[in-house]
């Protein structure tokens, strides 16, 4: 029809005039009447596309439809809603406003016309077009049509009042039947089974509706039954970790309290489905899906955290487990906080048993290896104290802090010291206390506060046990005596035993290895500490000295594995035995800066010593002994600016600040962690550390320089002697001669004391080549060990480099070290300190 002209009433009513044929059937005739008076009161339902009766929007019609079948049934809305999806796939968008409007003007025919007529019950005439017009009419042309039948999952239809679905009727009269076969099946649902609308899908475990029998729900019931199986869904996910062949099964002593709760949890489930079951058969009032709902609404939230929970603790046990636990007790929701309270104070009574035993006895009783401290079984029991027992860091629950793991692991270790080694098992009250309100209060464990009365408690246990093991170590056993004594033999804190000791050794470590024999050098050390102001030191500390071998190689020398030890008895021997390599590394290092500085003091006595015996020849090795006494005394310096620095400001400075530690000490570990920085700064001072070990090579190459100047040295002097022989051999010729009145020496003689002579003087030009070489590869070696010292961010190294270099002799000779800001920084502040002070 032209959108211009009027409507073709003729041709409309032929066409409403079969469509009401196939629609009413017999009835047609009547449903053609009321239609025709629809008509004639709302011409404007027939309008053209494009007229005024379209200008309302498609979803205002839509909603005032199902405003409409609302007040009705909410089955109406939802077959309305499939029907209207089919519509939307098989029509234009500007085709579906006038369709629905139509339809709505049908279902409002009884308001419009007002006859008496169209207000006739679908229950008691199928052909009228009443209250309910648009439900059949939407109905009949679904099942004629065959719109939406490939595409609505539940077909459904109108018919005397009661719902069809797929053919079958759902009346009044069944309606509470079938209710109630689907709280069956939600009953059946949550206990994990399948009924007969719900089946469950193997992968995943969620409930699904049956391909056969849920095709006979509608819509809404269907909806709502889905949405219950997702309680059997969480209790399935729930309830796979207490099964003892299921791979979610928890494992361990805490697996097995978090399991007890959580079977307290399902069991309080139980009862509450058991009463549903109870409600269900009793029919004392009817129940429907509502009803239902409203029972699990709090089981189906419990038993979803639980299945969370109860995942984040997958695979976990011990303390990891513990942790998983306690993440959720800090949950906004006061259900989820207090439900993972219960299930983590359950998950740690094998925590509290453990804690109890190991902070009361020292003991562990872990068959699972859940507890945060473990006992290393392959262990001496000499070793006890650093290496038998340690933390599992991956046990530690996240409730425990780092320094409180740490006491609790020392109160057993302690107990285990004093026990064991000391042999002391004085109690000790607090522990009593302590072990009382572990088992009342295990919940302060994971406060989050640090000053309940259990974390009071552990503190005050763990200074009154670290207290009594420091007493015993520091009281009887002499502990910082023995420290002491360490300091002074091994790292040549006693200056007089160290000299006696180097030149009493000298001749003998010069020898290979392994033709020294251990015991001839223990008596040279033995007669060292007879001879020096060692003597009147306490016989118990002396009898701990002892010589070390270390493991020698094919032309090693005894300098290569003499060492100096010294060995205690128990309990230190456990306390001093991991540190024994240590000093061993120490005393090699600062014994071979002795071992140069002593052969630096040989060569200048022998120095002062030849300058007197060789006036006769003074004129001839004048200059070359110049270059000698200029290159010992630079090595001397050098040698004994950095004794110094190690003894007085590495050594000596960290002993003090080691013993203002050990005096402030609360526990054994306090002086145990002070005695390994004293090591690791004098480490770091002799060039040994990780970070200074650079300068090894540099400092290795002077030394080299000293050996060769001593060889030197011995060939120069040996070169000398044979000149003087020489010489007084001709001498005593000449007087011999005169005795005997010949007066003089043939040509021949003469002859050859001349090619000697010439001999020495060339060999005196190469030993003056050789010296100058000598000392200039050592002032190469000395430029690269300052600009290394210079250059270290090591704070007390570069002012090592100004004190070896304290003229400024090397700066001005090597210009990286005019370059290094470092060593222009350092001297700088410290001309600053120094005019300030």
């Amino acid at each position: 029809m032209n959108r211009n002209q009027q409507p073709n009433y003729p041709v409309i009513y032929e066409l409403l005039k079969q469509l009401c044929r196939n629609l009413a059937g017999e009835r047609s005739d009547d449903v053609l009447k009321v239609v025709t008076q629809l008509i004639s009161h709302k011409p404007n339902s027939i309008s053209a596309p494009g007229s005024s009766s379209i200008a309302a929007s498609e979803s205002s019609i839509v909603a005032r439809i199902n405003r409409r079948l609302a007040s009705r049934s909410q089955a109406s809305v939802s077959v309305f809603t499939g029907f209207y999806e089919q519509l939307i796939s098989i029509t234009e968008s500007r085709q579906r406003a006038p369709i629905l409007e139509f339809l709505l003007n049908l279902s409002e025919a009884d308001k419009s016309a007002g006859a008496s007529a169209l207000q006739i019950d679908l229950r008691h005439d199928t052909g009228s077009i009443g209250g309910t017009t648009l439900e059949n009419v939407i109905s009949k042309l679904s099942l004629d049509s065959g719109i939406g039948s490939a595409r609505t999952m539940y077909p459904v239809s109108v018919t005397n009042g009661t719902i069809v679905a797929n053919g079958t009727e759902t009346g009044a009269g069944s309606g509470n039947e079938l209710e109630e076969s689907m709280i069956q099946d939600v009953i059946y649902a949550c206990n994990g089974i399948e009924g007969k609308y719900l089946r469950k899908n193997i992968v995943t475990g969620e409930f699904k509706l049956d391909h056969v029998t849920g095709r006979n729900l509608d819509t809404c019931d269907a909806a709502m039954l889905l949405r219950l199986a997702e309680v059997g869904h969480f209790y399935n996910k729930t309830v796979k970790f207490t099964n003892s062949k299921s791979d979610s099964y928890l494992m361990g002593s805490f697996g097995q309290g978090y399991i007890t709760a959580l079977l307290k949890e399902l069991t309080n489930y139980y009862g509450l489905i058991a009463n549903l079951q109870e409600a269900l058969n009793s029919r004392s009032e009817r129940m429907t899906l509502m009803r239902v709902m409203v029972w699990l609404v709090e089981p189906m939230e419990r038993l979803q955290w639980l299945s969370v929970i109860s995942e984040a603790c997958r695979e976990k046990k011990g303390g990891e487990l513990a942790s998983a636990v306690h993440k959720f007790i800090w949950h906004g929701d006061p259900m989820v906080r207090t439900m993972s309270r219960e299930l983590l104070q359950y998950a740690c009574i094998p925590l509290q048993q453990m804690l109890t035993q190991w902070l009361t006895d020292g003991k562990i009783d872990d068959p699972h290896a859940e507890f945060f401290i473990e006992k290393m079984t392959e262990v001496c029991y000499n070793q006890l104290w650093h290496d038998q027992f340690r933390l599992r860091t991956k046990m530690v629950p996240s409730f425990i802090s780092d320094a409180l793991a740490h006491q609790i692991l020392v109160i057993g270790k302690s107990i285990n010291f004093l026990r064991e080694i000391c042999k002391d098992r004085a109690p000790v009250r607090e522990r009593t206390d302590l072990s009382k309100c572990l088992s009342e209060h295990l919940e302060y464990l994971y406060s989050p506060h640090n000053n309940t009365e259990l974390h009071v408690l552990i503190d005050s246990v763990y200074l009154k046990t670290s207290k009594r093991v420091l007493d015993i170590v520091l009281g009887p056993h002499r502990l910082f005596d023995h420290l002491k004594a360490m300091r002074d033999y091994l790292l040549l804190g006693q200056g007089h035993f160290a000299d006696l000791l180097m030149e009493y050794l000298k001749e003998e470590l010069d020898r290979p290895a392994k033709d020294i024999g251990q015991q001839e050098l223990f008596m040279t050390v033995a007669e060292a500490v007879r001879k020096s102001s060692c003597e009147q030191e306490d016989p118990e500390v002396l009898n701990y000295l002892d010589v070390y071998f270390l493991c020698p190689c094919e032309g090693d020398t005894g300098w290569d594995v003499f060492c100096l030890t010294y060995k205690v008895q128990e309990p230190l021997g456990t306390l001093f035995q991991p540190v024994q390599s240590s000093y061993r590394g120490l005393f090699k290092q600062l014994w071979n800066m002795k071992r140069f500085e002593y052969i630096l003091s040989s060569i200048w006595r022998n120095q002062m010593l030849g300058a007197r015996c060789y006036k006769p020849i003074a004129s001839d090795i004048g200059v070359i002994m110049q270059h000698l006494q200029t290159y010992c005394a630079k090595m001397t310096n050098l040698i004994s600016q950095m004794q110094y620095y190690i003894l007085f400001e590495v050594i000596e400075c960290s002993w003090v600040q080691f013993s203002a530690r050990v005096a402030q000490a609360k526990a054994l570990d306090d002086v145990l962690e002070a005695h390994e920085k004293f090591l690791q700064r004098i480490r770091v001072g002799i060039f040994i550390d990780d970070s200074t070990h650079i300068l090894t090579s540099s400092l290795e190459e002077i030394f080299n320089s000293v050996r060769e100047l001593d060889e030197w040295q011995m060939n120069f002097f040996d070169l000398c002697n044979r000149e003087l022989d020489s010489r007084k051999a001709f001498e005593d010729h000449i007087r011999e001669s005169e005795a005997t009145g010949t007066y003089g020496v043939t040509a021949e003689r003469t002859l050859e004391r001349d090619e000697e002579r010439q001999q020495f003087e060339h060999q005196l030009m190469l030993c003056q080549k050789s010296i100058i070489m000598i000392g200039s590869k050592y002032e190469n070696s000395v430029h690269q060990f300052l600009y290394k010292l210079a250059s270290s961010p090591t704070e007390s190294l570069p002012q090592l480099c100004m004190r070896l270099d304290y003229n400024e002799y090397y700066k001005h000779r090597d210009a990286r070290l005019s370059s290094t800001l470092t060593f222009q920084h350092m001297r700088k502040s410290m001309a600053g300190n120094f005019g300030r002070k």
